[in-house]
């Protein structure tokens, strides 16, 4: 026997069973790209639904004495809420439609939380308001994804299996940042939207007044200018009608110059807490309260530059790192840089963000750091256990 041919000459055994096994991996890669990714998401899904149980399971434990089998239940049947934005084919109006749709759910959260939490003080309504915001949020993620694996196993569709395993690293990593949210939100940490108004707080030496809902100005000396610092109501969870409270304060003052700090998100490779300066207004979110400033800014020919702090979107949401806190200093110098140079002499500072955990003026940010100081000991273990995972995979 020739035993070139037998092991893989023309017409050999083994040349033959490549050829049967090649065909046959064709034929059925499909099959087992299904079966693997089903079975690696099956796996993400109960890390999902373990996410779902830990956000609702802080509710019940911010609830307390109210965590009766009657209010479990009414928060498990709210995390289905969801809000059915308005008709946009004729754009004319839609900002008003938008906000008429927003502040209708603002209203519903709020009554909500005032019927399963009626003795809880103002602070700790707004905490809990956002907090079940947090859970409807991993409570989504995970219908979604199981909504993916059941439709997967059902119609053996190539195109969701693709959609699987582009997005479901993301969601998984998303849902793990809410559930995070959810707990600094019920415990009133300060998450890293909140480094907009803790720069505007560094500034106040007192309160202020409310020129809009949950939205505080006050009259600050800075750089020897003139500076109206505006943020949301804190130390509860808010986010304030900031448009309408521009609307009023430029008006009244004669603002000639208004200057935006926000969080933003980076890009990969960029460092968190890094700033960047750039013109317009700074401000994420749908956009209601960013046109109203828009709008009147452009009106009065009104100039707009804003100054950002970079980080993710999973550490916006989380409680904020010490690296967007530290980010606080550098700030604090492009602010006053930007005050400086300006000829302007009324301005108007705004502090955008959610300002959970967060006070009012710079005596209510001392001792922030000290509190903060175990968040980052457990964020520091988490990254470096996060480290090790990866160099494990590289090697």
């Amino acid at each position: 026997m020739d035993i070139g041919n037998f092991l893989g000459g023309d017409g050999g055994i083994l040349g033959t069973l490549s050829t049967i096994m090649f065909f046959l991996f064709l034929i059925y890669y499909q099959k087992i790209l299904m079966i693997q990714t089903v079975w690696k998401a099956e796996k993400d899904l109960k890390v999902l639904e373990e996410y779902d149980r830990k956000a609702e399971k802080c509710i019940f434990k911010k609830l307390g004495k109210n965590a009766t089998k009657k209010n479990k239940e009414s928060v498990k049947n709210f995390m289905d809420f969801f809000v059915s934005g308005p008709v946009d084919l004729d754009p004319y109006g839609i900002m008003s439609k938008i906000e008429h749709v927003m502040d209708r759910s603002e209203k519903r959260f709020k009554y909500f939380v005032n019927q399963i939490a009626p003795k809880a003080s103002k602070e700790e309504k707004a905490n809990l308001r956002f907090g079940i915001i947090g859970a409807i949020g991993v409570h989504q993620i995970y219908k979604i994804v199981r909504h993916l694996i059941i439709s997967v196993k059902k119609n053996n569709n190539i195109q969701m299996v693709m959609l699987l395993q582009i997005y479901l690293p993301m969601l998984t990593k998303l849902a793990k940042s809410q559930v995070k949210a959810t707990q600094a939100f019920v415990e009133g940490i300060p998450i890293g939207d909140a480094i907009g108004p803790i720069v505007a707080a560094s500034y106040k030496t007192k309160v202020g007044i409310e020129v809009a809902n949950d939205i505080m100005v006050s009259k600050e000396k800075i750089a020897k200018k003139d500076v109206f610092v505006m943020k949301a109501l804190g130390p509860g969870s808010a986010l304030g009608k900031i448009g309408h409270g521009v609307e009023k304060i430029v008006k009244k003052e004669k603002i000639e110059y208004i200057i935006t700090v926000d969080a933003a998100g980076k890009l990969e490779g960029e460092t968190t807490g890094s700033i960047a300066e750039g013109v317009g207004v700074a401000m994420g979110g749908i956009g209601v309260e960013r046109s109203r400033i828009e709008n009147v800014a452009v009106k009065l020919d009104i100039p707009m530059d804003g100054i950002v702090i970079k980080m993710s979107p999973e550490e916006a949401s989380i409680p904020i790192k010490k690296d967007v806190f530290k980010a606080l200093k550098n700030a604090r110098d492009v602010v006053e840089r930007t005050l400086t140079e300006t000829k302007a002499k009324k301005i108007l500072l705004i502090g955008v963000g959610n300002t959970c955990g967060v006070g009012n003026t710079k005596k209510s940010l001392e001792g922030l750091d000290k509190k903060l100081k175990t968040v980052w000991t457990v964020q520091k273990k988490e990254e470096d256990e996060e480290k090790k995972k990866n160099s494990k995979w590289s090697n």
